[in-house]
């Protein structure tokens, strides 16, 4: 079990510094480019997604063009990546994105086919499917988007004291937010919901029992704060 609980503390994993290609389980030898775009959704991944490993996890039997996915490195203003309210099957506090203006955030676009989108769908069941306009979205080649999908928790942002909390790992400048990191912020819930307990035997016990992480998530979603952006919901419940 400690190796599952470490896996969960190093959430949101390993995240580049720049582009790239991810392809049969791996990043590819090439970078992406334009053309490779074609055809493909626009998804802001803001939490684990932008990891090429929690890729070749969500992707694993897929191989070839199939597997294909450009990610682009880009930066978004006036949003933060902050912690969802509720608890990731594998045990992870993830991530969610929310307004914050004047902050400009570090994310990766997923450019996905339908077969690759339908499968993401797959492994995002605690969030909807929505549409986001107006964006201040600019690629490391300089392209500009003011419009891309992105997943959406349907129980809202976890509560810090009053406020989101931002996600350390993730790159910002003028953050707003407080920005523990996965081991701090799983403190935090452990002093809410366990107190006393060791924070790997809390993470251990919500990856061990399914009850118990859905009657703790239950609890983060009672209190917790409001996505506080507009946006179209295109698909309401991921399938």
């Amino acid at each position: 079990m400690i190796d599952a609980v470490q896996f969960a503390l190093s959430y949101p994993f390993a995240i580049p510094e720049r582009s790239y290609l991810f392809e049969d389980g791996s990043v590819a030898a090439r970078p992406p480019t334009p053309a490779d775009r074609h055809g493909r959704t626009a998804l802001l991944a803001v939490g684990s997604n932008q990891s090429p490993a929690q890729l070749a996890r969500k992707y694993a039997g897929v191989s070839g063009a199939a597997s294909r996915i450009p990610a682009e490195r880009a930066m978004l203003r006036d949003f933060d990546v902050v912690y969802a309210a509720h608890l990731a099957r594998y045990g992870s506090l993830p991530a969610a994105l929310q307004s914050s203006p004047g902050t400009r955030i570090a994310i990766f676009v997923l450019w996905l086919d339908p077969a690759q989108l339908a499968r993401m769908h797959e492994t995002e069941a605690s969030y909807s499917f929505d549409r986001l306009d107006g964006l201040d979205l600019i690629l490391d080649g300089g392209d500009r988007l003011a419009e891309a999908c992105c997943y959406a928790p349907r129980a809202g942002c976890a509560n810090f004291g009053g406020r989101c909390a931002a996600l350390a790992e993730i790159a910002a400048e003028g953050r707003r937010f407080p920005a523990p990191d996965q081991r701090a912020a799983q403190a935090r819930l452990r002093d809410r919901l366990a107190p006393g307990c060791a924070v790997e035997a809390f993470v251990a016990a919500h990856i061990a029992d399914s009850t118990l992480r859905r009657a703790r998530a239950l609890a983060l979603a009672a209190d917790a704060l409001p996505l506080a952006y507009p946006r179209t919901t295109i698909d309401p419940l991921c399938r």
